[in-house]
């Protein structure tokens, strides 16, 4: 009996011990997906708390761990380039070095350290220089992605009153250009799979010609699918603009001379062929 009471008063022991209390710098968690890289961000959030930051509770020239408790992570689905260094997929430390001036934003191969205990410079896979911008007041530490195109976005730290942004760069035509191809040649009959990749092109303004040509293929399959007043309504004028032939200075008027006017002949309703052969016309009057 003694024993089992013993025992019992262990099993209470560990309990306690392994109570859920809140911490007083909460952890978060961030994915969002930029183009086509899926980036994460795992970190906890200090609080300032009446005190001063940055030069006093974290000092100028200190190794930070861009947060509390364990070290901040960033992770990225695919390779991107950050200050032109290309950054394999992976998942990283994320710290920092402030100072007065730049601040040293460091990525690191180490990921299980608490704070940047254990931190080795020969693990580094990325250092850069990067300048502080002022803000206003912020409390609670938070970082996000910013900024953001298809191909582009920013790292952002805000705390107290200094804002850390980080420019990375994603190869998404890359990897879309893959897609697109990978996607024909499983459904090379298949005019949808033409029409997104042309209008994707377009939209981004990116291989028009090859945008042009996947858009006339998918009408080629597909004549009444709509898209010649939708998507294509939307879609020629930029390249027309492009292929657009000059129109040639006009001839001086000369009393007593029959005047030749060069004229445009348009069809209607844009077509890929009319389109493509819009000429000037000589035409005597």
């Amino acid at each position: 009996m003694k024993k089992i009471l013993t025992s019992l008063a262990v099993l209470a022991t560990i309990a306690a011990g392994a109570q859920d209390l809140p911490q007083p710098s909460p952890s978060t968690h961030l994915e969002q997906r930029v183009g086509l890289t899926d980036i994460t961000l795992d970190y906890s959030r200090p609080s300032v708390n009446g005190r001063v930051i940055f030069g006093d509770l974290v000092p100028f020239g200190s190794h930070w761990r861009a947060g509390a408790n364990q070290n901040t992570k960033v992770t990225f689905s695919k390779p991107v380039t950050i200050a032109g260094t290309d950054v394999a997929a992976g998942t990283y430390s994320l710290s920092m070095i402030p100072n007065k001036g730049t601040w040293t934003v460091i990525l690191n191969t180490k990921t299980d350290m608490w704070g940047v205990d254990g931190y080795s410079q020969e693990q580094d896979v990325l250092r850069v220089e990067v300048t502080p911008q002022a803000i206003a007041p912020v409390e609670t530490m938070r970082m996000s992605l910013e900024n953001i195109t298809v191909s582009n976005a920013e790292i952002v730290l805000d705390w107290s009153d200094v804002r850390i942004a980080l420019p990375v760069e994603l190869n998404t035509m890359e990897l879309a250009t893959a897609n697109i191809d990978a996607a024909i040649a499983a459904e090379p009959e298949n005019w949808r799979v033409y029409r997104n990749a042309a209008n994707f092109y377009n939209q981004n303004n990116f291989e028009l010609a090859t945008a042009l040509t996947y858009m006339e293929k998918s009408i080629a399959l597909n004549p009444t699918a709509g898209i010649a007043t939708t998507s294509t309504h939307r879609f020629w004028p930029k390249m027309t603009a492009r292929r657009k032939p000059k129109r040639p200075p006009a001839r001086p008027l000369k009393w007593g001379v029959p005047n030749r006017q060069r004229t445009t002949l348009r069809s209607t309703t844009p077509t890929p062929s009319s389109v493509l052969s819009l000429t000037y016309n000589e035409l005597t009057q």
